[in-house]
């Protein structure tokens, strides 16, 4: 009962329903189903975020998620599933380029990028074509894994990753470049923020992907007490790419620990995941519209218009505190109106004089943990 419960969780029916009802949930707790099972993984519901950094003014959903949460291991379990032998190598290829190219930098982990990632191939001055339009290079800055560059744009300056470069242009002739760079970081968000205008493949695998990061994270605190969890992970692995059997992997879980459940729904949620990454790969819409999120605009109007001339679809906002290890989701279809400032401020009031908010979310984001608490336990109204 309580394995059913948990999958019925992460259906796409319900994370849809989630997300597209985040007002009304947030407002009527008592509608949010809830079950013993699933209180650790539900969502919070929120109507605002009294944060100002993070512009996110209409109703959302948000879930815990630390880059210090066992990602290494839900990798492992995807890239044993695309193993399998009714899967082809392009899905393990593909599966790899989403992992390297969007999974690990949206959530800051460790790169496998070479030293050649690093090394710059373009420089201050250039005009360049890129998925987004043609700019001038104002400024190049790299880490140990990547390279970025800060490009003037005809609506304004924003970041671009190398790999983001299509071509570099001939410069115009008698025009005088500019490649001053004051005023330059108001117009742009902070690193420690992403977001993202994604379509619903897009929304759904980063949600079925988060929720399997949260199991595998709490399978791990109840498994650890016993030092069974790296067998687990082995018994997964083993499920997946077929050497083992359900029947065997369960009487392996039954041996160590007495909470089941939990373990059970992991390879169900392993393939659910799998299965949305590869449309969402079929989709191929993820590379253009991550690029947008990557110019780290701070005029959201505008990145939005850019995503949505990627395509339409682009109707689900996805946004990444890292310092709070904090994943935020809302539903915006394209006759809803972004809103730029917090609704919540008292009219003819002072810049920072709020109303008080009509928010039932119970938990805030963490401040200085290397990892996320696990969340209370909810009770209905």
């Amino acid at each position: 009962m309580y394995k059913k419960e948990i999958e019925l969780s992460f259906t796409s029916e319900r994370l849809l329903d989630d997300c597209q009802q985040a007002k009304s949930f947030a407002e009527h707790p008592s509608k949010i189903q809830r079950h013993p099972a699933t209180n650790m993984i539900l969502p919070d519901f929120h109507l605002i975020n009294p944060d100002p950094e993070l512009a996110l003014f209409q109703p959302h959903i948000s879930v815990l998620v630390s880059k210090n949460m066992p990602h290494s291991d839900a990798a492992t379990l995807l890239d044993a599933y695309f193993e399998s032998s009714d899967r082809s190598s392009s899905d393990k290829e593909r599966f790899e380029k989403v992992l390297d190219g969007f999974v690990k930098p949206w959530f800051g982990l460790p790169s496998n990028n070479t030293e050649s990632d690093s090394t710059s191939k373009y420089t201050s001055g250039q005009r360049v074509r890129t998925a987004v339009g043609d700019g001038l290079i104002i400024s190049v800055s790299s880490t140990d894994s990547s390279v970025r560059y800060l490009v003037k744009f005809s609506f304004g300056v924003g970041y671009v990753l190398q790999d983001a470069i299509e071509s570099v242009l001939s410069p115009k002739s008698g025009s005088d470049i500019d490649t001053s760079a004051d005023d330059n970081a108001s117009q742009l968000m902070s690193d420690d923020i992403q977001v993202l205008f994604g379509t619903e493949k897009i929304y759904l695998f980063v949600r079925l992907y988060t929720l399997l990061v949260t199991m595998l994270y709490q399978a791990k605190s109840i498994a650890d007490k016993s030092s069974f969890y790296s067998s687990i992970v082995s018994s997964l692995k083993d499920l997946l790419q077929g050497k083992i059997d359900n029947v065997t992997f369960e009487e392996e879980c039954r041996k160590n620990v007495s909470d089941l459940y939990n373990f059970f729904a992991i390879p169900p949620l392993v393939e659910q995941c799998a299965d949305a990454l590869a449309k969402m790969i079929k989709e191929d819409c993820l590379e253009n519209l991550y690029q947008c999120s990557q110019l780290k605009l701070k005029d959201l109007d505008q990145l939005r218009n850019l995503s949505l001339d990627m395509t339409e679809d682009a109707i689900y906002r996805l946004e990444i505190q890292s310092s709070a290890s904090q994943v935020f989701f809302s539903y915006l279809p394209t006759d809803v109106e972004l809103e730029l400032t917090n609704p919540s401020k008292v009219d003819g009031g002072a810049d920072d004089e709020l109303k008080p908010l009509e928010d039932t979310a119970t938990k805030r984001p963490l401040d200085s943990q290397d990892e996320p608490e696990q969340k209370r336990v909810k009770t209905g109204d």
